[in-house]
Order: C-alpha cells, then sequence, then structure tokens
C-alpha cells in the first residue's frame, strides 16, 4: 500500500510539473541593452522598476493593466499624480501594492523584492549604472529572478519600439505589441511623409524641459528625447550641440545668441517635488488656464 502511494504521490508531483511547463516558455530574449536573457514566458508577476512603466504595460493588459503587478516603484503618485488619481479611482486596489524606492538613489529595497516572488524584474535604462554597481543583476539571478531593461525615456525614437516588443514576449502579447508599434510608426509618418513632400524651411526651436521647475535656467534636451522629437517634426534643435547626452542645461546667454524662431515648454504637476513652485503644470488633468498664467509670469 506504501508503494502505491508513493507511485500516487510521484504522479501528482509529475503532472503539476508538466502542467507548469506545457503553459511556460523559457525563452532568450534580448533587452535594450543588448543583454541575452533567459525568462519564463509568459510571466505573470511583474515588479516595475518606474512606477511610470504601467503607460506601456497597459498598452497590454488593457483590461487589467495591474495584474500581473507585485510591485513598483513609488514614483507615479509624484510625477503623474492626475493618472495615479485616475488609476486608482478604477483599479483602487493598486493602493494595496508594495512600493520601492530608486536603484539611483540606492531606496530599492532588493529583499523585498524577492519576497515578492517576481516572474521578472522591468528597470529603465538610465537606471542601468546604478544597478550594476549594486549587484543587483547578479544577487537576483541567484535566485531565479532576472531583469530586463526597457528604455522609453532615454532614447524613445529608437528603443521604443525594441522595448514594446521586449514586453510583448514577456506577457506573451506579441500581437497587442505590434499593434501598438504599428500605431506608433503611422502616426510618425503622418508627421515625417508630409514634410519629406514639402521639404519647407526648418526653424530654430529651444526646448525647455520642464519650466519653472528651477530657478535656474534652463533645463534642456541633446540629440535625444524631445531634442529627436524637434528633429523629427521638422525643426533644428538648438541644443543639441551643446547638451552631448538626452538631459543637460543651456544658459541664458546661449539662448539669447541662437535666437531660436520657436521656444517649446514641457511640464508637469511638479507639486510632489517642489511644492507651490513656478512649475508649469500640462498634461492629463491638468488646470490649462494655471499654465497659462503661469507661463506668461
Amino acid at each position: 500500500m506504501r508503494f502505491f502511494n508513493r507511485v500516487a504521490a510521484a504522479a501528482t508531483g509529475f503532472c503539476v510539473l508538466f502542467s507548469t511547463a506545457a503553459f511556460a516558455d523559457v525563452v532568450t530574449l534580448k533587452d535594450v541593452t543588448g543583454r541575452d536573457v533567459e525568462v519564463n514566458v509568459p510571466v505573470e508577476h511583474v515588479i516595475l522598476g518606474e512606477g511610470r512603466q504601467i503607460y506601456f504595460l497597459g498598452a497590454l493588459d488593457r483590461d487589467e493593466p495591474f495584474k500581473r503587478v507585485v510591485g513598483w516603484r513609488d514614483d507615479l503618485s509624484k510625477a503623474d499624480p492626475e493618472s495615479y488619481a485616475a488609476y486608482l479611482a478604477k483599479y483602487p486596489d493598486i493602493a494595496k501594492l508594495p512600493t520601492f524606492g530608486g536603484m539611483k538613489d540606492g531606496t530599492f529595497d532588493i529583499e523585498q523584492a524577492v519576497a515578492l516572488k517576481p516572474d521578472v524584474v522591468l528597470m529603465n535604462v538610465d537606471a542601468k549604472t546604478a544597478t550594476e554597481e549594486a549587484g543587483y543583476i547578479e544577487k537576483l539571478a541567484k535566485v531565479g529572478i532576472p531583469l530586463v531593461y526597457v528604455d522609453f525615456r532615454e532614447k524613445p525614437m529608437e528603443n521604443t519600439e525594441p522595448s514594446m516588443r521586449v514586453m510583448g514576449k514577456l506577457l506573451g502579447e506579441e500581437e497587442k505589441a505590434e499593434e501598438f508599434i504599428k500605431f506608433r510608426a503611422d502616426s510618425i509618418a503622418k508627421v515625417t511623409d508630409v514634410l519629406a513632400k514639402a521639404n519647407p524651411k526648418k526653424p530654430l526651436v529651444f526646448v525647455e524641459r520642464a519650466g519653472g521647475y528651477s530657478d535656474d535656467c534652463c533645463m534642456s534636451f541633446g540629440n535625444e528625447n524631445f531634442g529627436k522629437m524637434v528633429e523629427f517634426a521638422g525643426g533644428v534643435n538648438m541644443a543639441k550641440d551643446i547638451i552631448p547626452g538626452t538631459f543637460g542645461t543651456v544658459n541664458p546667454e546661449q539662448i539669447i545668441a541662437a535666437n531660436p524662431d520657436q521656444i517649446i515648454v514641457t511640464g508637469g504637476n511638479w507639486q510632489g517635488y517642489v511644492p507651490g513652485g513656478a512649475w508649469v503644470g500640462v498634461g492629463y488633468g491638468a488646470d490649462v488656464k494655471e499654465a497659462a498664467r503661469k507661463l506668461e509670469n
């Protein structure tokens, strides 16, 4: 009788293992840094290294964007409070999600991350140096948790497509990822195709990043992010030869000397970082009249 019990237990264990393997697939994917990463897909439990990655996760898990999220960085409520409030109203359980600090400021709790047993940790490429210096990739790998880099900020015009393909593969939503990529490409082409035919004179454009966020003038973009978008939109980015990387600053004298044809100011609700500041709040849920008043002042 004991023999049959052992056989039954072994068979049950085998069936459990077999059923798990039947629905999981070990794949090697290449993240945006060129690393080859082995992951069991589709993943069911995800840690977001930045809360704002939910924008792109939601493009794939459209009905339940948080269904796989077991933890996320605590930045969305500060960096985009209106969007956070909208998500919270529709998905109130997100208030209970464990939150993390950032890699770059050294407040990411790796022990907490491991305890949540994620299938993957999604990390922004701008945290790569801090992640490597802390040895997080190796530490997570020891307990079987892969870390995958995506990028929607440093080089969004170049890395959005591969980042979405990575996320589509991770979630088993490749078709939706390709739909997103096609929609984005078609939308960009509506601008670039017209410009290619018309070949208009290119205006010199200065983009002030997060206008009013700081008393110092002026944060801007090099030849990436909004700087690259200016080029796609038929302009010349004034700061492209001044700022060597994606983000940086220019001084007022440089702006006056360049005498740009157009000035664009980006902004957001920075109340969580600079309470009562002169920042120009634009974007989802913004008070347009108040933004215009601050811009004029």
